[in-house]
Formats: C-alpha cells, sequence, structure tokens
C-alpha cells in the first residue's frame, strides 16, 4: 500500500476563540500590559485579529478595553473560548485543553472590575504566536501536500443567517493510501467568514451510489491539522470523493 505523506485539504472554515491556558496574576493591581495581554494573546486573538471570524479585534489595549465589560461578562460565563466541554463530570484533565484555568478568568474579571487600567506602559505584551493561517501547518517536516482537494467556492452575503453547503468534491486517487497528515485551510477572505467545516469520505457500493465511507476531518479556527500517530493508517480509498 502506497504511504500517503500529506493531505492538504483547501477550503474551509473557521471558528471562534480557542487555544492553552496562561499563569493568574499574583500581583495586587492586575494590568493589561503585565497580565491580561497574555492570556487573551493566547486564547483568543487566534479569532479576533485583522481577517479573523471573530466580530471586533483584540490585538492591543486600545481595541480590547471598549470590549472589556463583555469580555469579563463572556468569560465568566464560559462561553468565551467557546469550548462546550462539562467543567463537573468526567474527566478534566484533558490534552490540549482550550478552556480557560479559573486563574484566568479570575484575573480577567478582577482587571475589568478594577477599571481595566492599562499599567505600565513600557512593558511590551508578547505578541500573540499563532501559525501563519496561509501556511500548511506540516510542510516544514513532510514538505508541500501531495493531495489538495478543493471546496466549491460560494458567496457570502455581508448580512444573514448562517449558510450550510453541500456539496461533493472527487479526490482523484486511483487507488488506496494511507493518510499521514491532513489539514484544512480557508482560502483569502474565507477566514472571515467560515464558521467550520466537516468533511466526509464517500465510495461507490455494488448499486452504483455513493455511500459514507467514514469522516476525514473536521476543522475551526484553532485547529491547525491532524497528524497520524506510527503504525495508524486512516485509508483514502480509491475512486472515492469528499463530502463537504
Amino acid at each position: 500500500m502506497k504511504n500517503l505523506q500529506k493531505l492538504g485539504l483547501l477550503g474551509g472554515a473557521i471558528t471562534a476563540l480557542a487555544l492553552s491556558a496562561g499563569a493568574q496574576a499574583q500581583d495586587d493591581k492586575i494590568t493589561y500590559n503585565t497580565h491580561v495581554a497574555k492570556i487573551l494573546n493566547e486564547n483568543c486573538v487566534v479569532c479576533h485579529r485583522e481577517g479573523g471570524v471573530g466580530p471586533m479585534q483584540l490585538t492591543n489595549y486600545d481595541q480590547v478595553r471598549p470590549w472589556a465589560p463583555l469580555i469579563s461578562y463572556k468569560v465568566a460565563e464560559r462561553e468565551m473560548p467557546p469550548y462546550a466541554y462539562d467543567h463537573g463530570i468526567g474527566i478534566q484533565d484533558l490534552k490540549g485543553d482550550w478552556r480557560l484555568t479559573e486563574d484566568e478568568i479570575s484575573t480577567v474579571v478582577a482587571w475589568v472590575n478594577s477599571g481595566s487600567p492599562i499599567g505600565d506602559t513600557d512593558i511590551l505584551p508578547p505578541a500573540a504566536d499563532l501559525p501563519d493561517p496561509d501556511q500548511w501547518t506540516f510542510e516544514a517536516d513532510y514538505g508541500t501536500p501531495d493531495l489538495i482537494i478543493g471546496s466549491v467556492p460560494m458567496d457570502i452575503p455581508a448580512n444573514g443567517n448562517d449558510l450550510w453547503s453541500k456539496h461533493m468534491v472527487p479526490t482523484g486517487v486511483n487507488e488506496e493510501r494511507c493518510i499521514k497528515a491532513v489539514q484544512v485551510r480557508p482560502r483569502g477572505d474565507a477566514k472571515a467568514v467560515v464558521h467550520h467545516a466537516n468533511s466526509e469520505v464517500e465510495v461507490m457500493n455494488e448499486d452504483g451510489e455513493y455511500e459514507s465511507f467514514g469522516q476525514l476531518t473536521e476543522y475551526a479556527m484553532g485547529k491547525w491539522g491532524e497528524l497520524m500517530p506510527e503504525g495508524v493508517c486512516r485509508t483514502m480509498p480509491t475512486n472515492s470523493r469528499v463530502s463537504w
């Protein structure tokens, strides 16, 4: 069986906030530059930046300050970052946990309650360390993708309800392959309007009709791709198609 080193999926999705945890402020006076900027940069800026899907940018103090009361409310209610996982039942020690810690939530709320001070202007908050959304995540280790499957472009109106698309794209694979890595990457302005993408592989049955073979991957902003463990084969069957 020939090994497919990389599968790039072009087309896409983008969503709300996410990412890892920062440290809670221990100082008596909590400020943006010293304490809060790090939390926002690690958990919110992934979507709330220029060209991102977030409705406002949160990359500096001037952008954050007008939204401080709303940020406090959304964080305290655990509505942001959006991560639907029960906080009182089941396993809580998660790998890649995107939820804010209690210390981080307390820090943000206390900062807003104290008037949202900027703090020492000589302190330069660390910038958000985010992958380039226009680059393939695994390119440095595996090179450019062997296969890129583009979704069907569609126009999104400036105002209106969410749109759901359902279209099929042939993979062009004429022999069964093992996927080593897969990534969905939004194209151009799609980064600002696409919420998520759930893709699955379909194959033709004996009656000449396509049926589900299994999920390929899913995408939301903050998920930069999937890398298969050694010895694991996620199969891309021959003469298949991707259902977006």
